[in-house]
């Protein structure tokens, strides 16, 4: 069993892609706020868990001001 991944998302302010450790024993959807790797600007990401298949999948990196 795959206990972590690591997943990408593009920054919503300078559009650079970062890199996410995600801890896949979490059950149910995540969202939290991380900061770009390059502009160190906050991102909202937003992580939901697929139940049927018990994968977790990426959704959405937003600005935070949404």
């Amino acid at each position: 069993m795959q206990t972590d991944d690591v997943l990408s998302w593009v920054c919503q302010y300078c559009g650079e892609e970062n890199q996410l450790w995600v801890d896949l024993t979490i059950f149910g959807d995540q969202d939290f706020i991380e900061d770009c790797e390059t502009c160190c600007r906050p991102n909202r990401i937003i992580i939901s868990h697929d139940k049927e298949n018990e994968e977790y999948i990426f959704v959405d990196a937003r600005l935070t001001d949404e």
